[in-house]
C-alpha cells in the first residue's frame, strides 16, 4: 500500500504555490538489500564479479574498469584494462576457466580478462554481425545473440557449437538476450515478453512460455530467471518452470532504479550486481549481509550522501522549467513575504532525505491571475540514493 502526503508554501500576494507531494511504501517486504551504490562518470554496460573482483565496462569506453568487491569497493587500478578502439557491449563471468568474458562490438570479438594477465582475444567473430549481448553457462558454454534474430554458441576454446535463427512469430520477431536451457534450448526475451525456444529456433507457443517484460535475462541460485525491464524500469523474478511471476524485486519507485540494463547473480558470493544509467548497485538477497564486510560502512554511507545531493541540487537547478518558475516567482515575491523557491525546493529534498526512504514528487504550481496559465515542473528524487 503506498500513502502521499502533501505540503503547501505560499506567497498570497502572488498567488504562487509550491507543493511538495511525497508517495512512500509501506510495504517493507523486500527481496533484495542493497548494499552498495557505485556512481561512475559514464552510463554502464554491464558488470561481473570473479574472485572478490567486480569488473565493469561502460558504453562507448575502451577501458575495463576492476574493483574490491566488498568493502570499500575502490577501484584496483592495477587491475584495470585498457583495450585500444574497445566497444564493449556486454560482460559476463566464466567459472569453469576463471576468467571474465567482454563481447566487443569495436574488434568483433570475445576478450578474456584474468586477474593479473593482459587481456587476451578467445576467438574473433567470421560471420556473426551486430553483435547485441551474450550469456556464459556455468560450463563454460557462450551464446552470442547478433542480429537481433541469430544466436551462436561457442566452447570457451572458441569453436562453433551450433548457430540458429529465430523462427519469427506474431508476437516474437526479434531476440535480445537469451540463456541455455538446462533441458535443451533456450530462453529468450525481446524487450516486451519471455520465451522459450528450441535449438532450431522454433518460439515455444505455448502460453505458459510467455510473460510481460524482459530485455535482459539471467538464472538465480535456485534456477530461477530473473529479467531486466529496461523500458518498465523493473527487475523481476519468474518460474522457470511455468513463467509465473515469483517477486517484482526492484522498482523505480521503491528503489530508485531507473532504465535497468544489465544484471550480473555472483554464483561465489551471492551478490546481486544490477547496472542502470551510471549507478552500479550492489545487493544480496540475505539480509544478513547488511552487516557483513560486504556493505558499505557508515563513513562511505555518509560520503554517498553528500555527493548524491550534491547531484540532485544540480539536477534541480539546471532544469530549464525550474528556472523560469523561480524567476517568475521572485520577480513577484516582495517584501516580508520574499521567499526563494529554490531555496525551499532544495532545503526540503535535503531534509526529507534523511527521514523517509521514498520517491518524492516536486510539484512546482505557480499560478498568475492577469496571464492565466499555469506551469507545471516534476523534479523526482531517486529513492536509496541515500544508503
Amino acid at each position: 500500500m503506498n500513502f502521499a502526503y502533501s505540503f503547501c508554501l505560499y506567497n498570497y500576494n502572488t498567488v504562487t504555490f509550491i507543493t511538495f507531494v511525497v508517495l512512500y511504501s509501506v510495504n517493507q517486504k523486500f527481496e533484495v538489500y542493497l548494499l552498495k551504490r557505485i556512481v561512475l562518470p559514464e552510463d554502464i554496460a554491464g558488470s561481473a564479479t570473479l574472485l572478490g573482483n567486480i569488473y565493469v565496462i561502460l558504453r562507448n569506453v575502451c577501458k575495463v574498469l576492476c574493483y574490491a568487491g566488498c568493502r570499500p569497493y575502490r577501484i584496483k587500478l592495477k587491475d584495470s584494462r585498457e583495450i585500444r578502439d574497445m566497444n564493449p557491449i556486454d560482460i559476463a563471468t566464466n567459472y569453469a576457466c576463471v576468467c571474465v568474458y567482454i563481447l566487443d562490438g569495436g574488434h568483433h570479438c570475445i576478450w578474456r580478462i584474468r586477474s593479473g594477465v593482459e587481456p587476451e582475444q578467445v576467438f574473433k567473430f567470421s560471420e556473426e554481425k551486430d553483435l547485441v549481448s551474450m550469456s556464459v553457462t556455468e560450463s563454460g558454454r557462450i551464446a552470442v545473440i547478433w542480429n537481433r534474430k541469430n544466436i551462436s554458441v561457442y566452447s570457451d576454446a572458441g569453436e562453433k557449437l551450433m548457430s540458429t535463427e529465430i523462427q519469427e512469430t506474431d508476437e516474437v520477431k526479434s531476440i535480445t538476450h537469451a540463456i541455455e536451457a538446462k533441458g535443451g534450448g533456450f530462453f529468450g526475451c525481446d524487450g516486451k515478453r519471455l520465451f522459450k525456444l528450441s535449438e532450431d529456433g522454433e518460439v515455444d507457443k505455448n502460453g505458459k512460455y510467455t510473460s510481460t517484460g524482459g530485455s535482459y535475462i539471467l538464472r538465480n541460485d535456485n534456477g530461477n530467471i530473473i529479467a531486466v525491464d529496461t523500458h518498465e524500469h523493473l527487475v523481476r523474478l519468474f518460474d522457470v518452470d511455468t513463467f509465473e511471476l515469483k517477486n517484482t524485486l526492484l522498482t523505480i519507485e521503491r528503489d530508485g532504479v531507473e532504465c535497468p540494463r544489465h544484471a550480473h547473480f555472483a554464483l561465489d558470493t551471492g551478490q546481486f550486481l544490477v547496472s542502470w544509467l551510471n549507478y552500479l548497485d550492489v545487493y544480496s538477497f540475505s539480509e544478513t549481509e547488511q552487516r557483513s564486510h560486504l556493505a558499505a560502512s557508515e563513513q562511505e554511507t555518509r560520503e554517498q550522501q553528500v555527493a548524491e545531493r550534491l547531484v540532485l541540487e544540480i539536477e534541480v537547478s539546471k532544469n530549464k522549467h525550474y528556472k523560469e518558475l523561480v524567476h517568475v516567482a521572485d520577480e513577484h515575491c516582495s517584501g516580508k513575504h520574499i521567499f526563494s523557491c529554490n531555496a525551499i525546493a532544495i532545503q526540503f529534498f535535503v531534509v526529507l532525505s534523511y527521514f523517509c526512504d521514498c520517491l518524492v514528487v516536486c510539484q512546482f504550481i505557480q499560478y498568475r491571475h492577469e496571464h492565466n496559465f499555469t506551469r507545471i515542473v516534476f523534479a523526482w528524487w531517486r529513492p536509496h540514493l541515500f544508503i
